[in-house]
């Protein structure tokens, strides 16, 4: 398996996602270095405070403590080794903040993620692979790209 001593996992929390932090870990080896990127949707806190769900720094302190709580759950049953693992929670558009966090760890390739999310972006499920048509089965994850 590749090895790669940094790299980038952006995670919303769902199967795809722990799957892609699961090979990460693997692909980080002894002493590597993973860093979890959650990021919290601007839009959606806006649409939430239109909804008058509260007030932006209400619902962004309630989705942070969400994140923070799972981020905790999936952590405490995989299996880390020795590998370092930094937690980041930021505010914004989330493929923007993944490209700027990436840019500025000074990350040359390696950024784990799901192929559903590629076609979440833009609002599509993607096609069918002939197994199932499920987002969140693994044969849809495409960990290494």
């Amino acid at each position: 398996m590749l090895k790669s001593p940094e790299i980038l996992v952006p995670v919303d929390f769902s199967p795809c996602s722990v799957n892609a932090l699961r090979v990460a870990i693997g692909m980080a080896g002894p002493d590597g270095d993973l860093t979890l990127l959650h990021a919290i949707d601007e839009q959606f806190v806006s649409d939430a405070v239109s909804a008058a769900l509260g007030t932006a720094e209400e619902i962004r302190s309630r989705l942070r403590e969400q994140a923070e709580a799972n981020f905790t759950n999936i952590l405490e049953g995989l299996e880390t080794e020795q590998v370092n693992i930094e937690r980041m929670i930021v505010v914004g558009a989330p493929f923007l903040e993944i490209l700027k966090i990436a840019r500025d760890l000074d990350l040359q390739a390696g950024v784990a993620r799901c192929r559903w999310q590629r076609h979440r972006i833009g609002g599509k499920r993607p096609p069918p692979n002939g197994t199932e048509n499920d987002p969140t089965n693994e044969t849809n994850c495409d960990h290494t790209r």
